[in-house]
């Protein structure tokens, strides 16, 4: 006897993206945007909140102004909250990533005792299409070379709340 097993079409990001999306699955503090590499075999896609949106909405609703001070002061920096999802399984922790110049980068992560590492996320706000690189650094934080991916991201539309929790 031969066994038959059907094909399956391979998912996609965007496949488990509107599966989580449907679900209201998406990291609530992180839903501003969702991103998806130009590679359409990489399974993950990343979302990312700004700031200044929170900061905004805080403000117009009146809570802004009840948070601590040492919380209102971190909120008036511009900074993005950014979640990734590998096949629409979150990642363990949301990222920070803090403006420098046109840029956002994430921390510096060492390596190894001579090399570190960070992630430098490029946004052209007009097409939405951006690169994501991984800098190689060494101890001095000097640039020594770079991985890069790009793809183009859009807004995640607000017709379905996200409720998803941060980790």
């Amino acid at each position: 006897m031969i066994l038959v097993v059907p094909q399956t079409t391979p998912r996609t990001a965007r496949d488990y993206y509107n599966e989580l999306y449907k679900a209201g699955g998406l990291d609530r503090f992180a839903d501003g945007e969702a991103c998806f590499d130009e590679d359409a075999t990489n399974e993950n896609f990343f979302i990312f909140g700004q700031s200044k949106h929170m900061r905004e909405f805080m403000k117009a609703d009146g809570t802004f102004e009840k948070l601590p001070k040492k919380m209102r002061v971190q909120l008036d920096k511009d900074f993005l909250i950014v979640r990734g999802y590998a096949k629409g399984i979150p990642f363990k922790d949301e990222e920070y990533f803090d403006k420098d110049g046109s840029t956002w980068v994430s921390p510096v992560y060492d390596i190894d005792p001579k090399n570190s590492m960070r992630i430098r996320l490029t946004i052209n706000w007009q097409t939405l299409r951006y690169k994501r690189a991984v800098e190689m650094l060494d101890h001095e934080l000097r640039y020594k070379s770079e991985v890069a991916k790009f793809g183009k991201c859009e807004d995640v539309p607000p017709g379905i709340r996200q409720v998803g929790e941060p980790n």
